[in-house]
């Protein structure tokens, strides 16, 4: 929307049902994972439902919100970070687009513990600095007042949430576009340039970036350099399971016939679909990220408040047997296989698709956050009350399709 333009409500909400879809298609969030919203006038504006997929979003799923004090009506509820938004169009009358991402990049930069960043030039719409505004639980009117605080005091176009993402915006779609993606590249630079500087590198390499990480806090584990065979995928059938092996092959595994002779791997699987009655999908993700972090001794805690939701208060690193994997699962969806990636676990297809990418997603935040000094996670009481929200709310929703 260029300056002296007038949009519709009908256009606007056609606006923001592309840019959840463009986010989406362009990694800067998962599944619903963030939000959008466009400015109709000076005092309202139109936003992302609460729990909708952003792929089969409609236009008639946007919620207009009063800008003053969150008010809507009709029976869709709008996200719960409208207040977010709010803050920016109450701050900032020129601006009409805003996109709240959980981006890669930024989403190091946020776990971190720093309290702004320097921006080299280049990067025009982010100012000379970016700041990260203090954590607060997502959806509190305390996350409100700390991004507004941050707002007050940034002459640029983006803010890092700690432990959580960024806000983006911009007088219009393709600003607010162009600022999350300067804010990525920025990010993703300053990771870089700190690695250089702490391992005395002249170049960057990402694998040696992130053995080199891990070994400053954590024990890696070279195993003599061995490489193991990443697990298949997996679904429960009806009299077992399937096994999704190389170009397509589905080997299915009946329980009634899992005895020594059987693979480890199919050991393993039926100890899991035995013990957690709920789990119908596992899925081997081994990223080099992932794969790193199993090579090493690390429990990996919450950095980022998506993996206490969806993942759970920690992920275990464990060795490659049934009981002790099975054990390590009993209060989160991941756990680590020694030297073999993780095995992510789900109710359905995409749920066990989710904890993989918020696990990624969490160990590259460990991996970019450890250069900066020593890790906090999140405080274990907070993630248990978004992991209890999650499991009692949001998973209720994804039976009926709905995501967080």
């Amino acid at each position: 929307m260029q300056e002296g333009d007038v949009m519709t409500i009908d256009e606007a909400k056609e606006l923001v049902v592309k840019a959840g879809i463009r986010l989406v298609e362009s990694g800067l969030i998962a599944r619903t994972w963030g939000n959008v919203s466009c400015r109709i006038s000076e005092n309202s504006f139109v936003i992302t439902p609460s729990g909708r997929d952003y792929r089969s979003l409609t236009p008639d799923e946007i919620v207009a919100v009063n800008i003053s004090d969150l008010s809507y009506s009709g029976s869709v509820k709008p996200s719960t970070e409208k207040g977010l938004h709010s803050e920016v169009y109450k701050l900032h009358p020129e601006m009409n687009f805003v996109i709240h991402t959980h981006q890669d990049n930024a989403s190091v930069i946020s776990a971190s513990g720093l309290d702004s960043i320097n921006i080299q030039d280049g990067h025009s719409y982010l100012g000379s600095e970016v700041l990260c505004a203090s954590y607060a639980l997502p959806g509190t009117k305390a996350l409100r007042r700390n991004i507004a605080h941050a707002l007050s005091r940034s002459k640029g176009k983006a803010i890092i949430m700690k432990y959580h993402g960024a806000l983006c915006f911009g007088k219009d779609y393709d600003e607010a576009f162009l600022v999350a993606s300067e804010l990525e590249n920025a990010c993703h630079q300053l990771i870089v340039n700190q690695y250089l500087k702490l391992s005395g590198k002249d170049h960057f390499d990402a694998a040696e970036m992130n053995k080199f990480s891990l070994s400053l806090h954590n024990k890696v584990e070279e195993k003599n350099n061995e490489i193991f065979k990443p697990y298949y995928n997996s679904k429960r059938s009806k009299n077992g399971f399937v096994l999704y092996k190389d170009n397509g092959i589905e080997v299915e595994v009946q329980t009634n016939k899992i005895d020594s002779s059987q693979s480890e791997e199919a050991k393993i699987y039926h100890a899991i679909y035995d013990r957690y009655k709920n789990i119908h999908y596992i899925i081997n993700k081994h990223t080099p990220e992932i794969t790193a972090v199993s090579h090493s001794d690390l429990i990996l805690r919450p950095l980022l408040d998506d993996f206490a939701q969806i993942a759970g208060a920690s992920a275990k690193n464990v060795e490659n047997a049934p009981g002790i994997i099975t054990a390590a699962l009993k209060k989160s969806s991941v756990v680590f296989v020694k030297n073999r990636g993780a095995l992510c676990l789900g109710k359905s297809k995409d749920d066990a698709i989710a904890v993989g990418m918020v696990t990624q997603k969490a160990c590259k935040a460990y991996i970019g956050a450890s250069l900066f000094g020593n890790v906090k996670p999140i405080n274990p009481l907070e993630c248990a009350l978004m992991r209890f929200v999650y499991l009692k709310k949001y998973s209720k929703q994804a039976d009926k399709s709905l995501y967080i």
